[in-house]
């Protein structure tokens, strides 16, 4: 990171110049140059090794998308000892947790595109690239996430059911379905206006809590979110995303 250009105490001139002055107007990261994708529960599942990434169908892109809040907390516990005033601290464990709101659609719901990438089995199938049914989602999950979920889902997150293309699959709405005690990961990349990409991070092991969905006669949509947890943040190399797109 230069310094010759940042204002210090001897140079510092807060009539004619900004505090940061190497910024320009276009550098500024915004809603609108961040990404947002669901993915499997750990970021090894798609990017270890030979894997890398095992091509982007890891990765599923999550559209109209409103708000996405990460809260990071650390319990820190302050010890005294006799004969000083003086303290120590010891750093406790990590607690983390998530909220996600989306505006609905005919189309996916939030907690399908969540778990955009589960495996095939009723109430949801999976298509390779082509020829995929109306109302069902083409996606080819990674092998290692697959082995995760179980094989019969006996409380459906959605309907899912019957031949007829009138009824939504993609609508999962049931947080009682064992489907959700399979834990997701979320992507989220990170681009200035100028479209340089500034960083990258994968939310591991993200389990839901809590599903809300609203109705109010004032509005013209309806909109549903979602809270939960998740166990930890990993940075991550965007140039290791874009060569696994290539791929």
């Amino acid at each position: 990171m230069a310094t010759e250009a940042r204002t210090s105490f001897l140079n510092w001139d807060f009539a004619s110049q900004h505090v940061q002055v190497e910024l320009a107007n276009g550098e500024y990261v915004s809603g609108e140059s961040t990404l947002v994708l669901g993915g499997p529960s750990k970021l090894d599942m798609i990017g270890s090794g030979d894997n890398a990434l095992e091509k982007t169908h890891a990765l599923y892109p999550i559209g109209l998308l409103q708000a996405l809040t990460i809260g990071q907390n650390r319990q820190v516990a302050r010890l005294f000892e006799v004969g000083s005033k003086r303290a120590y601290f010891v750093p406790g464990r990590l607690f983390a947790n998530f909220q996600a709101n989306r505006i609905l659609f005919y189309g996916p719901s939030l907690m399908r595109l969540l778990y955009a990438v589960a495996p095939g089995g009723a109430p949801f199938t999976f298509q390779t690239e082509g020829g995929a049914p109306t109302n069902q989602t083409v996606l080819n999950p990674p092998a290692k996430y697959a082995e995760l979920f179980p094989k019969d889902i006996r409380l459906k997150p959605g309907y899912g059911e019957g031949a007829s293309g009138e009824d939504n699959r993609d609508f999962y709405i049931s947080l009682a379905s064992e489907l959700f005690n399979i834990p997701f990961g979320l992507c989220v990349v990170f681009k200035d206006a100028r479209r340089r990409t500034y960083g990258a991070f994968y939310l591991e092991d993200c389990m839901i809590e809590a599903h809300t969905l609203g109705v109010d006669a004032n509005n013209v949509v309806i909109a549903e979110g979602v809270n939960g947890q998740f166990d930890m943040v990993r940075p991550i190399q965007v140039q290791n995303l874009q060569q696994a797109a290539k791929k």
